[in-house]
């Protein structure tokens, strides 16, 4: 009989996982505490390469030499190591999750254009990239931390924080290579109340850079986030999460599965690999 996996909470929640448990909480375990496979996705690995290609270019004029910057170098480079990190958890490319109308060669130009427009907004920008109080540029910086009312940390990188001279504010800005931007302002909530917490500085506002249209999404307003009203919000997730797993059940939202990379070890769709990882399954090896 095979054994599952181990199965514990994770020590942490991020606002990724959070979004997962409202989401589905069925997700949420089996990519959390299962850790079952996940399907690559195309645009995951499209999406990751260009932040680490703009990520490369802040840190290299951060250093002030940008000479050393060649885009479509740096962007291949990385475009073709996220390939094939996908290719070692899954070497059927057909299998893949992916648009039909952005295949990989559609990628392969595509991301350039992102990685581009990005560099031409910050060539037009008079916004700096802050420094924190250590000394750190703000460029995917780790303020993951404790916030009051939650006794788990919660994990955050922060794409960027800038600084505009011009209206002295602190903008924290989240790119996305997705086509829609973020609908509700939770995810600069959770950064900027991280950001307040470590650093003991206020965020005015929260904005996505949108990687497909060269500009800012319309920015959420973070002057009156505070670090309670955040931990809260994290600190009822976590009980959730907690009551899931005592209960034994973390149930199945089916209405939505379309962007699932769990879905082959879901019971509620018959995956081929739910008597490995999904509790809900009969063929289960050990109950929950």
């Amino acid at each position: 009989m095979t054994s599952p996996p181990e199965l514990r909470l994770p020590d942490h929640i991020s606002h990724s996982s959070r979004e997962a448990l409202e989401r589905c909480a069925k997700q949420y375990f089996l990519t959390r505490v299962a850790k079952a496979p996940q399907t690559p996705a195309l645009w995951l690995a499209g999406g990751s390469a260009v932040h680490e290609a703009t990520e490369n270019y802040d840190l290299l004029a951060f250093a002030g030499m940008l000479e050393d910057f060649q885009a479509e170098e740096v962007w291949n480079a990385f475009f073709d190591s996220q390939l094939a990190e996908a290719r070692e958890r899954e070497e059927n490319e057909n299998l893949w999750r992916q648009a039909a109308t952005e295949p990989i060669e559609v990628w392969r130009r595509m991301g350039l254009q992102f990685v581009q427009a990005y560099v031409d907004w910050r060539e037009r920008s008079p916004w700096e990239i802050w420094t924190t109080p250590d000394g750190f540029p703000a460029i995917e910086l780790d303020v993951s931390g404790k916030l009051p009312g939650c006794d788990v940390e919660i994990k955050a990188y922060l794409d960027r924080v800038f600084w505009d001279p011009v209206l002295k504010r602190l903008v924290i800005v989240d790119l996305k290579t997705s086509k829609r931007p973020p609908k509700t302002p939770a995810q600069f909530e959770t950064y900027a109340a991280l950001l307040k917490a470590k650093y003991d500085v206020q965020a005015d506002l929260g904005a996505a850079f949108m990687n497909r249209r060269g500009t800012l999404g319309a920015p959420f307003d973070l002057s009156g986030v505070t670090p309670q009203a955040v931990g809260a919000v994290y600190g009822e997730a976590w009980r959730q999460i907690q009551g899931y797993m005592a209960a034994g059940n973390f149930p199945a939202d089916t209405s939505d599965c379309f962007l699932c990379d769990v879905k082959a070890a879901c019971h509620a769709q018959n995956g081929p690999l739910a008597h490995l990882y999904d509790p809900a399954s009969p063929g289960y090896p050990i109950p929950f």
